[in-house]
């Protein structure tokens, strides 16, 4: 072989060595971006509540059990997006109107499905619900606004 043949075969042999280093340092740096996202997402999940809620000291931590109660009603101790908390203002047929912490009023469909207790532990109907009640909400918004209550809770105002 000469000179010239020799030289372009070394020049395609680098350029393909090349190629192939790009491609390679091209997939490991996507790896390590990949990697270093999943574990910030993962970091992120893990600390979700405290994200979100503010940090969490027990039941009993940081201000006892009448400021865990106090964030239940106020609604910082729920997860659940569609959720209400305030006083019933009226009941009408199977619907509460319920003013928020914000002043806004509410809405709320009560169904023969929708689970109404109070302190956990006592089953109530519709008609035990009176005005200045103290509840919180959870359930469905449809289209309209109206939440579909899937559970209500009555808190003592003691």
């Amino acid at each position: 072989m000469d000179n010239i043949t020799k030289h372009k075969w070394f020049k395609g042999a680098a350029l393909t060595v090349a190629f192939i280093l790009a491609v390679l340092l091209s997939f490991a740096g996507g790896v390590k971006v990949g990697s270093h996202k999943a574990l910030f997402s993962c970091r992120w999940g893990e600390n979700y509540e405290k994200n979100f809620m503010g940090q969490r000291n027990g039941l009993l931590g940081g201000g006892g059990m009448m400021k865990f109660m106090r964030d239940q009603f106020e609604g910082r101790g729920f997860r659940n997006a569609h959720g209400l908390a305030g006083t019933i203002i009226s009941i009408a047929d199977n619907n509460l109107i319920v003013k928020d912490k914000d002043g806004k009023e509410n809405t709320v469909a009560v169904t023969d499905s929708t689970l109404i207790n109070k302190n956990r532990f006592v089953n109530l109907k519709l008609s035990d619900l009176k005005p200045d009640d103290k509840i919180v909400i959870m359930g469905k918004p449809d289209d309209s606004g109206v939440i579909n209550a899937i559970l209500i809770r009555v808190f003592d105002t003691n």
